[in-house]
């Protein structure tokens, strides 16, 4: 639990919601984003864009790991449902 804390002060968060595809974009701040997590919303899926070592080293608890390069070959999110939230954090070096 540690660790997430420490990951959502360092990393500079660029969290993104995506309610539906094309839908609306937005920023939310880590202290929302923790507050969702807490609660387990549902209908949520937060996705990790940074590398595959800082993904092991440390993540947000649930995040699926898709680096940026795989998303610029393939931005269509396979099996991904239209229907969730989507939230996106990277290591704001990309």
């Amino acid at each position: 639990m540690i660790q997430i804390k420490i990951l959502l002060v360092m990393i500079i968060l660029m969290a993104l919601t995506l309610p539906l595809y094309g839908g609306d974009y937005g920023t939310i701040s880590s202290t929302e984003l923790k507050s969702m997590t807490d609660r387990n919303e549902k209908e949520l899926l937060i996705i990790d864009s940074r590398s595959q070592s800082q993904y092991d080293e440390t993540h947000i608890k649930g995040a699926l790991n898709i680096p940026l390069s795989e998303m610029e070959q393939n931005p269509a999110l396979p099996n991904v449902p239209k229907h969730v939230r989507l939230v996106f954090y990277c290591d704001g070096n990309t």
